[in-house]
């Protein structure tokens, strides 16, 4: 009887177990082949390229994200700072500055909002949620200011002679290759090699393990802290040129919405990761998973309500699975 029980119990933490492990990536295939079911445009390879495509700059934001969350910090600020990196290099362009000064500038402002948000939570020690907080208010009131109002920065009705430079960003080819997919394919290896082949990466990793054995074994939170605040920074400002550069506007606060998949995008990294860690390949897959659900959406000519529901489900999963996980170490 006692050996029944025994196996009993054995196979019921098995069975947990491989649902723990893979669950996640089981129902995200099983939610992709019921969309190929219901809409057979869904895995069309030319739709697929486009969602790869319109996903790249939800991609870059997302890592942007997911660095600050990885040494337990959080960036409210990371689609306002896009939305007016773009909106800065639009107008630059639209007064006659050359297409590198409007580039340069945009990644500028993303730089030097991470530099301050940096010192602001780091060195000053103002929770990372109220300081990103304010900050994206400090920015959506001067974006609102310089643009009168929200007034959009139309670019596509400039002559080519203008344009053509800055839209190869976001509507330009390398081959049969969109330059967007280039472009995030870079910035995701960069990040790669940053994040888990460098030693900022790996004190990233300590201070996300413990904060107090970091502290201990020597590693300098504080600068760790605020040295993820500046690349969110500067990939915000990159995301937020290549979206403009792709739509051919800019239009205040537009890129808000993105905050939520961001969010939605880095916690499904953390169901795709062995350790439920938040990690840059997790972070990818989970990025291109949300695409992929706003396509079908949007083939099925569903609102936002319907999107939200799923970005909600896999928010309060991942959450429960983290949770379950840690109670199971202690």
């Amino acid at each position: 009887m006692n050996a029944l029980t025994e196996n009993r119990t054995e196979t019921r933490k098995r069975i947990f177990h491989f649902i723990s492990t893979y669950g996640a990536i089981i129902g995200m295939i099983s939610i992709l082949i019921l969309f190929q079911l219901i809409d057979k445009r869904f895995m069309r390879p030319s739709n697929l390229v486009g969602v790869l495509n319109s996903s790249s700059i939800l991609i870059v934001m997302s890592i942007a994200m997911m660095i600050v969350m990885s040494v337990r910090g959080i960036d409210l600020s990371v689609a306002q700072v896009a939305d007016a990196a773009g909106v800065i290099a639009a107008m630059l362009i639209i007064n006659k500055q050359p297409i590198w000064v409007a580039v340069a500038a945009a990644i500028g402002f993303g730089l030097l909002i991470g530099l301050v948000n940096g010192f602001l939570m780091s060195y000053l020690g103002i929770p990372a949620i109220i300081g990103t907080l304010g900050m994206m208010f400090v920015i959506r009131s001067v974006e609102l200011t310089l643009t009168n109002g929200a007034q959009p920065q139309i670019l596509f009705t400039l002559p080519p002679k203008v344009t053509s430079g800055f839209f190869k960003i976001g509507q330009g080819s390398i081959g049969p290759v969109p330059m967007l997919i280039v472009i995030c394919f870079v910035i995701a290896v960069v990040m790669y090699l940053v994040k888990d082949r460098s030693i900022l990466g790996r004190h990233m990793d300590a201070v996300q393990g413990n904060v107090r054995t970091s502290f201990l074994s020597s590693v300098s939170i504080r600068k760790v802290f605020g040295a993820s605040f500046v690349i969110s920074g500067l990939l915000a400002s990159f995301a937020g040129i290549m979206l403009v550069s792709r739509s051919g506007n800019a239009v205040p606060r537009g890129v808000e919405t993105y905050l939520t998949d961001c969010f939605v995008a880095v916690y499904i990294g953390t169901l795709v990761s062995k350790g439920r860690k938040f990690n840059l390949v997790g972070t990818v897959i989970g990025a291109l998973f949300v695409g992929l659900l706003s396509n079908f959406f949007t083939l099925q000519s569903l609102g936002p309500a319907a999107k939200n529901i799923f970005n909600g489900v896999f928010i309060i999963t991942a959450v429960t699975l983290g949770t379950i996980r840690q109670k199971r170490k202690n």
